[in-house]
This record gives C-alpha cells, sequence and structure tokens, in this order.
C-alpha cells in the first residue's frame, strides 16, 4: 500500500476515535434513533348523535272529498236547465226542472181536500158532543190524517221534479237542454266538493304500523313539483296486501280556493319519528373488501376500525349504525393511508 494512503487512513482513524471520546453520548444516540416514518398527520371531527327522521314517500291519484254523478228518480221532460258546467252551486241549489204541470195540479187537488178535511174536524168540535156521534168525529178525524198524507206526497212528487245539488261544489260538463227527455237513471252531471281533496297510497309493510290518523303529510302536483302542499292522514287501512305487503293510506289535502283538481296525480310524503343515531361526515367513510368504516382516534393517539353501516345521507353529512357516541373523535382527512392500531397526528378540526 502505498505510503499516502496509509497515512490517510491512520488519520482517520484517529478522528473518529477522538470523537468517540469527546462525544460518546451524541453517537450512541444516533444509533438509538428510530429509523421508521413518522406519524402521519390528520384532520379529526367530533361524532353528534340526532335523530334521525325517516321519510316515505309515495305516489298517489286524488279525489274530490264528496262526488257523486247526479241522476233523476223521476222520468220527464226538461223543462230548464240552471247550471254550467264549471260552475260552482250551493247545497239544494236547483240544477234541471221537469215539465211538472200535473204534479202541480196534484198538489192543488190535495190541499183542497186537507182544508175541506179540517173544517169538518173544526165544525164537529163546534158541536155538542151530544148531538155528534163519536164514531163520526173519529172518522172526521182520520179523513184529516189522510189528507194530510196525500198532501205531503203530492208536495213529494212535485219537489222530485226538479233536481237540486246534493252539496256544495263544482258542476261538470253536460249537453242537457230543455226539451229534452230525461228517463229514470240517465245521468244528469258530475258535482264534485273540492273543498277537499282526497289521495289514496299505500305505504310498504315495514312502516305501515308507524301511520297514525292525523299525522302531517306533504304532497306535490308530480308536474309541478315545486308547489308544496300541507294535509294530514285522514284515514289508515286495516289490512296488509298478500300480494304486494303494503297497507292503503288516505290523506286529506285543503283545497280552499279550488285549485286543485280531482285526478291529479301528487307526490306524497309523510315525516317518521326516527331513533338517535351517530352522525359523521361523508369524507370520513372508508371502504374496504369487508366494507364502510371510520377510524376512531384513542386517548393516545392511536386510530382503530369502527364498522359501519350507512342509514340515510343528508347533504355531505351521513347517519350511520355503528358503536359510536357523541363527542367521539374520528379522523375526517388523511384516513386512506391509515392502519389499524397506528399513531397519527391530529392537526386540529
Amino acid at each position: 500500500m502505498p505510503l499516502k494512503v496509509r497515512a490517510s487512513l491512520a488519520n482517520l482513524g484517529l478522528v473518529v476515535a477522538l470523537a468517540g471520546f469527546l462525544f460518546p453520548a451524541s453517537i450512541a444516540q444516533a444509533q438509538r434513533a428510530p429509523r421508521g416514518p413518522a406519524a402521519p398527520t390528520v384532520t379529526l371531527t367530533d361524532v353528534k348523535v340526532e335523530r334521525m327522521n325517516e321519510r316515505v314517500a309515495a305516489v298517489g291519484s286524488a279525489r274530490a272529498r264528496q262526488q257523486v254523478t247526479l241522476t233523476t228518480r223521476v222520468a220527464g221532460v226538461i223543462s230548464e236547465v240552471l247550471f254550467q258546467g264549471g260552475q260552482l252551486v250551493d247545497a239544494n241549489q236547483p240544477l234541471v226542472k221537469l215539465n211538472a204541470e200535473p204534479e202541480k195540479i196534484a198538489v192543488e187537488t190535495a190541499e183542497a181536500q186537507r182544508a175541506q178535511a179540517a173544517d169538518t174536524v173544526e165544525r164537529y168540535k163546534l158541536l155538542n158532543e151530544g148531538t155528534i156521534a163519536r164514531v163520526t168525529v173519529a172518522q172526521a178525524d182520520t179523513a184529516l190524517k189522510v189528507a194530510d198524507a196525500a198532501l205531503r206526497r203530492a208536495r213529494d212528487d212535485l219537489d222530485r221534479m226538479t233536481i237540486k245539488a246534493p252539496f256544495k261544489g263544482m258542476m261538470g260538463l253536460s249537453s242537457l237542454q230543455a226539451g229534452d227527455y230525461l228517463a229514470v237513471g240517465n245521468p244528469i252531471a258530475t258535482i264534485d266538493d273540492r273543498s277537499t281533496l282526497l289521495i289514496e297510497f299505500t305505504v310498504p309493510e315495514a312502516t305501515a304500523s308507524s301511520m297514525k290518523i292525523g299525522m302531517p303529510v306533504r304532497a306535490s302536483l308530480v308536474t309541478r313539483s315545486g308547489e308544496i302542499y300541507e294535509g294530514k292522514i285522514q284515514a289508515v287501512g286495516t289490512r296488509i296486501d298478500p300480494v304486494t305487503r303494503t297497507l292503503m293510506v288516505r290523506a286529506e289535502i285543503p283545497n280552499p280556493d279550488l285549485k286543485l283538481i280531482p285526478g291529479s296525480t301528487f307526490s306524497i310524503s309523510v315525516q317518521l319519528q326516527g331513533d338517535d343515531r351517530p352522525v359523521v361526515p361523508a369524507l370520513a367513510i372508508q371502504w374496504d373488501r369487508q366494507g364502510a368504516f371510520v377510524w376512531r382516534v384513542t386517548d393516545k393517539n392511536a386510530v382503530e376500525r369502527v364498522n359501519v353501516a350507512i342509514l340515510a345521507r343528508d347533504a355531505d353529512r351521513v347517519h350511520v349504525d355503528a358503536d359510536l357516541k357523541a363527542g367521539d373523535k374520528v379522523v375526517f382527512e388523511g384516513g386512506s393511508v391509515l392502519r389499524n392500531g397506528q399513531t397519527v397526528q391530529p392537526q386540529g378540526s
């Protein structure tokens, strides 16, 4: 070996030995220092527990609170049509009049016969009881009662010749006109009480027991989803359909301005009172082959896996079914590279 190289190595050994003699603690500490990467930095968030309100959605067709097709109980020739299609009519308002001359004559005859029978009874009352036999007085009283009954029948027959509205409502279209012959049972027109609409819809068997009369509902027209109408459940079915496994429910929606039309299709939403559930940000949810989970951070800044089942989403938050309680710390950002039991370095919330 050349002399210069040998001298250089000797000098290097002398320097190392001298450093070990002067700084023994520093060299030992350097030898014991960890060689692994530093703890990853993560952002934490607090778990919240909130009431999860489940919403049941359905579609149903509306009908008027009362709706009938008017017919006549007697036959006759129409003398007057007193309504127009789309007209709002009051209860007992005349709609159609039939030719009633024979019925008017019958009423006049019955009134005359009743007046005659009443005069006879009054005359017998003024006479001495010994003059008129009791049998004659009884016959007069009976004749008056028969005349009263005949008069009521004649007036009823006359009243039937005028078809009236059974309730306040909106009249449908009709092609009837004066001079038409109307047979018994022939349809005249429809009438709808549109002050309240009834909407029938079905709910799944799982939520059937939660349906109660008086529960609030929200309805919107399928053709105009931006318009929301408030109502309540008016009736609940008593049996689950064995084929569809659903329950029939009826809601009522006030319609004071008669803007809503029977037969329209509505989207119905019923809010159900749910249970208290943990809520975490959607970004805190991690996924692997075993499913969804979050990283919970312990007091010693170590992460532990907590499996979760997603129940509902609310914007950027998620209701979950998990072993979490209010105030638990979970990893919000930086959880994609962690492993169970790993120590992390929190960086605020």
